[in-house]
């Protein structure tokens, strides 16, 4: 009876090693992917500078619409 809970103990002990070790690839592989995907990011530094033009061109843009909605409100009447 010892033997055979000794190999049933072994076998599920190696099949788990065996899956971490499946895992631990499959998730290299994952990160590798990651990287590749969005590692223009990390080259490309967003700054406060960006999102302040950013700004400036939204409300702009929303100056410009709200401006020919007048125009168009007018006309009409």
């Amino acid at each position: 009876m010892n033997t055979y809970l000794t190999i049933m103990v072994t076998v599920l002990v190696a099949t788990q090693v065996i899956r971490i070790t499946q895992n631990h690839i499959q998730l290299m592989r994952q990160e590798k992917k990651i990287k590749d995907a969005v590692g223009w990011i990390k080259d490309n530094d967003v700054s406060e500078h960006d999102f302040e033009v950013q700004r400036r061109v939204y409300y702009k843009l929303d100056e410009l619409l709200t401006e020919r909605l007048k125009q168009e409100v007018t006309a009409e009447e």
